[in-house]
């Protein structure tokens, strides 16, 4: 039972959208209808400012650690629980309660919560990406490619299945999440000369 009640709360500490808020807060903008209209980290940086980003990367690591730092904590580091909370965290993140299921993209949560549990695999995971994504301005096709990759990739280095069901329950997720969502970096020409 205490596991579902500390689910219930990472789910719903995620879905706080800490780049809405800031944006209005900070910037007086409204994310949902500027930029990208994504409520992220990115939109939250191009369209509310460089003050805006920062505060709002933080309350997303956040998001990260506190799931960490309790499931250390409550459970005694145990490493299911801790990923449960982590996943439930990052769900709040793409599907928030507080707007009606619209949300970011959760990449600032899985970053930091894998640069403390597997940041090996973080390195391969972003490298794999950054192929893939630069590959992509050419086949688009291949874009969400990567995403099979990481329940791949954390089995080769942790050899753990709570690690693969934590890639794979990520990568069904983020993908769902980006068939509805604008893809921020290429709405903002992030690596593309301008």
């Amino acid at each position: 039972m205490s596991y579902l009640i500390f689910a219930l709360i990472f789910y719903l500490y995620g879905s706080i959208p800490f780049a809405y808020i800031s944006a209005r807060l900070i910037a007086k903008k409204d994310l949902r209808e500027e930029g990208s209209c994504n409520v992220g980290v990115t939109n939250a940086f191009k369209t509310g400012g460089t003050v805006t980003g920062i505060v709002t990367v933080s309350c997303e690591i956040s998001k990260a650690f506190f799931p960490l730092i309790m499931g250390k904590y409550f459970f005694y580091g145990s490493l299911p629980a801790t990923l449960l909370f982590v996943f439930c965290s990052f769900l709040g993140t793409l599907f928030s309660v507080y707007l009606k299921g619209k949300g970011g993209k959760g990449s600032t949560v899985m970053i930091w919560s894998l640069l403390v549990l597997s940041p090996f695999s973080l390195v391969i995971i972003t490298l794999l990406w950054f192929v893939v994504y630069r590959l992509s301005k050419y086949y688009s096709s291949i874009k969400r490619i990567w995403l099979p990759c990481v329940p791949v990739v954390l089995y080769l280095i942790e050899q753990d299945v709570a690690f693969i069901l934590f890639g794979l329950l990520y990568s069904v997720c983020w993908y769902l999440k980006s068939l509805k969502s604008i893809d921020d970096l290429a709405y903002f020409n992030i690596f593309q000369k301008q």
